[in-house]
């Protein structure tokens, strides 16, 4: 694993559909859905860049689900550091009354979020670079990175490496294993 160089399973950033700070989440749907009928690939994540298209952070789907309910904002947990009991998990449905509002609050509520509240801003050991190696990248995915991982070659961001890029290349080594 040690030879595969992240340059060579990322994607590159100019796959993915970007979104500014100011806009709001009905825009990234908008921007989903219109990347549906483009000859790309349609990522599910979008890179938010300010008005010189200079990368600012992502927004995934967890972002997006966490910003549509507020009390999420209410637990204090780090999601970085492992797995949540069953237990506490619904417990903490109950206590906080998570996801019980009806969809009409849902859609008016996810109009006017904004990305600048929504999108996640990386700490730095979320970002790798081109020339790490893919092992680097799978021990920073099993200890919890947030999802995908930036992908930099010296300072300036040029891809992303999703878990999926990371599970291929295992699986494809796997499966040409002769047993």
């Amino acid at each position: 694993m040690r030879n595969i160089l992240i340059k060579d399973i990322m994607t590159s950033i100019s796959d993915y559909a970007t979104i500014k700070e100011d806009q709001t989440l009905y825009d990234v749907f908008q921007i989903l859905e219109t990347g549906k009928t483009s000859s790309k690939p349609v990522h599910q994540d979008l890179i938010v860049v300010n008005d010189t298209g200079e990368f600012k952070g992502k927004v995934t789907m967890i972002d997006i689900f966490r910003s549509l309910e507020p009390n999420y904002k209410k637990l204090n947990i780090n999601y970085t550091n492992g797995t949540l009991t069953k237990d506490y998990v619904l417990k903490a449905i109950k206590d906080f009354d998570l996801w019980l509002e009806p969809v009409k609050t849902l859609c008016e509520r996810g109009s006017g979020i904004k990305i600048s509240e929504l999108m996640h801003i990386p700490e730095s050991y979320e970002y790798v670079q081109e020339t790490d190696s893919l092992e680097k990248a799978l021990h920073e995915y099993v200890m919890g990175v947030h999802q995908p991982l930036i992908v930099k070659k010296e300072d300036q961001v040029t891809g992303m490496l999703r878990f999926e890029d990371l599970y291929k290349v295992v699986r494809d080594h796997i499966l040409a294993c002769s047993i």
